[in-house]
């Protein structure tokens, strides 16, 4: 047995752990604490039969490195081949009650919704590829915000649901939404309708929320969300989102603490995870006013505001991302972009660009490997880089935010080598008040 090519190993801190290692497989999100004296058996190639078996389960000892490589370039194609589920993000409308200071739908925005009529193609579409071997049909109603279109929600769940009905399949409709509409009457349609979760934006506490997501009359947000959050989570598994900036992302464990306070915590909310606004791309204004933002994950501050968020949602017991190899909806075959006018996008963040138009409803998909620059990380740089499997070139907006086309892969390199270690040292630690490890490396720490 080899090494992975795909492993790091970290010191361990706890008190009594200086001869272990925490070893961390990227490939397969897999964390444990072993002796350092069995690692270096399988740095050596010398590992016991009975550990090698449950290292090479763990993704961390493998037969050949070289074939590993070649394996996970060809990751997206077993992925695709094995998608159990069509999954669709249908944008309602680009109209909105909010007025975000960094909105980067605000030069698109207005009262453009979608119809009756491209609601139907949209179901057309969906039986269309909706094949039988699919075991699973999911759809993210997203905007604007989706609740000004209800209509068009009843609409297309009462469709879907049939659909999947009549595939002896599985149905989730997914909501994503400002809040400020999801009252605990709506929420009981919505329940009705098969709407079994919704993600809802919060920035930070009520003075910082209300500050970058006031309504359009400039009235303030926060209230009225996080009452609407108590009348409806249990109708509908609810998730936090929110939106951060360098002067203000130290400002929202107080939101935390306030959901806590105020009886929503980790048993009645579900994941939490909070994300840096991203600049508006080159030659593409938002708000006039605003000039915030990043346009790289490589910024110093964003690495330490990922950290220290993350940190802060983990030890109050709520849950949040792992980390895990990443899956672009680009990359994956069956995951589509309907924009209110029928068009199809292969990610929600190039909507209304049409030079990123995959297709449409009415004439259908057309090749988009090149718009989308599908398969970049096959390049010999990626091919020989140990954090492929977190990263798979990263992400297209964000290349093109900073250089206005994506014609090469944002690397996330440096990123990962600077803060990837406390990640998993974040994951192992909360993972062991669930679930007990062992030194022997009999039981992983997740």
């Amino acid at each position: 047995m080899q090494p992975s090519f795909y492993i790091k190993a970290f010191s361990c801190n706890d008190p009594g752990s200086s001869d272990q290692v925490l070893v961390f497989s990227l490939k397969k999100a897999s964390i444990i604490k072993i002796p350092k004296e069995l690692f270096r058996a399988l740095q050596n190639n010398n590992l016991p039969d009975d550990k090698a078996e449950i290292l090479f389960r763990l993704g961390m000892a493998v037969q050949d490195r070289e074939a590993e490589k070649r394996e996970m370039l060809s990751f997206f194609d077993r992925l695709n081949s094995n998608d159990p589920e069509l999954h669709i993000t249908a944008v309602l409308n680009l109209d909105c009650n909010f007025a975000c200071t960094y909105c980067y739908e605000a030069n698109t925005k207005g009262e453009h919704y979608m119809s009756p009529q491209t609601a139907d193609r949209l179901i057309d579409f969906i039986r269309e590829n909706f094949t039988r071997e699919k075991t699973g049909l999911r759809i993210d109603f997203y905007g604007g915000e989706p609740l000004l279109s209800m209509d068009m929600i009843r609409r297309i769940s009462t469709a879907a649901n049939k659909l999947a009905r009549d595939n002896g399949a599985q149905c989730r409709l997914v909501l994503v939404t400002n809040g400020s509409l999801l009252t605990r009457r709506r929420a009981e349609e919505l329940a009705g309708l098969g709407v079994e979760r919704a993600r809802i934006t919060i920035d930070g506490p009520a003075e910082t929320h209300n500050r970058s997501r006031p309504f359009k009359n400039q009235a303030e947000s926060f209230d009225v969300i996080i009452n609407n959050i108590r009348r409806a989570y249990d109708l509908i598994k609810i998730g936090i989102g929110g939106n951060f900036e360098k002067h203000n992302y130290k400002k929202f464990p107080a939101l935390l603490d306030y959901m806590q306070k105020t009886g929503l915590g980790p048993d009645k909310i579900g994941p939490v995870k909070f994300d840096p606004v991203m600049s508006p791309p080159q030659g593409d204004p938002v708000v006039p006013e605003y000039y915030g933002g990043c346009a790289s994950l490589s910024e110093s501050w964003i690495r330490e505001a990922e950290a220290f968020l993350r940190e802060e949602i983990m030890k109050r017991g709520y849950a949040t991302q792992k980390i895990r190899p990443v899956t672009c909806m680009v990359d994956i075959k069956d995951s589509w972009v309907v924009h209110y006018d029928g068009t199809l996008y292969k990610c929600p963040a190039f909507i209304g660009k049409p030079e990123f138009a995959a297709g449409s409803l009415k004439d259908g998909i057309r090749d988009y490997g090149k718009t989308y620059r599908t398969r970049y990380w096959e390049n010999w740089q990626c091919a020989e880089c140990e954090y492929l499997p977190l990263c798979f070139g990263g992400c297209r907006y964000m290349s093109y935010v900073r250089d206005g086309r994506i014609d090469a892969p944002d690397c996330r390199k440096d990123y990962l080598a600077a803060c990837l270690e406390t990640l998993v040292k974040q994951d192992a630690k909360y993972m062991r008040k669930k679930r007990p490890d062992h030194a022997d490396g009999k039981n992983p720490v997740a």
